[in-house]
């Protein structure tokens, strides 16, 4: 009959106790950390004309609407655009991006990228080709008219994705 306590089970032994306890010091519970704080910049705040993209009613381009929204101290200006887009036109001959109650895809600046998160409802919007085109692009020439914003690249639920359907995301879009 074998020992129970030979040398290499007291080295296996060993091994996983230093193993339990490396993964222990890891995955110790670190300080919360404190929420992300995008706060615009002084001059973004108080009244700004913007620029939003729509679809045209036929889905054969985009019209540009310009806006004037009071941006209040603390509020994050590319945000507070998405959501006016999300809200829709005001003007004749342009449509919706997304159905009314649609939730605004969440958005943050880095190095000059803006990184859209859409929300999962956008991935099941049901768009042909030329509305998920609309969609998109609405959004990126949208923020592209923020000269700090040099790039837009969309995400969803905070992951990469192919596509929605039909238009690639892999690649950011820039100005033409």
């Amino acid at each position: 009959m074998r020992r129970a306590l030979s040398l290499f089970n007291l080295l296996g032994l060993a091994v996983l106790v230093l193993g339990l306890l490396a993964l222990w010091a890891t995955r110790r519970e670190s300080p919360p950390s404190s929420p992300l704080n995008l706060p615009t910049t002084p001059e973004a705040q108080g009244p700004r004309t913007i620029r939003l993209y729509f679809a045209k009613e036929n889905l054969d381009g985009l019209v540009v609407e310009e806006r004037s929204i009071q941006v209040a101290e603390g509020e994050y200006l590319l945000g507070r655009v998405l959501e006016e887009l999300v809200k829709g036109p005001r003007i004749p001959g342009a449509v919706l991006l997304v159905p009314a109650g649609t939730r605004a895809p969440t958005v943050f600046l880095w190095e000059g990228t803006a990184l859209v998160d859409l929300p999962r409802s956008y991935a099941e919007l049901g768009y042909g080709a030329a509305g998920e085109m609309m969609l998109i692009y609405g959004i990126a020439n949208t923020l592209l008219e923020f000269r700090e914003v040099r790039q837009v690249k969309f995400l969803l639920e905070g992951r990469e994705v192919e596509s929605l359907g039909h238009l690639s995301l892999l690649d950011p879009f820039t100005r033409p």
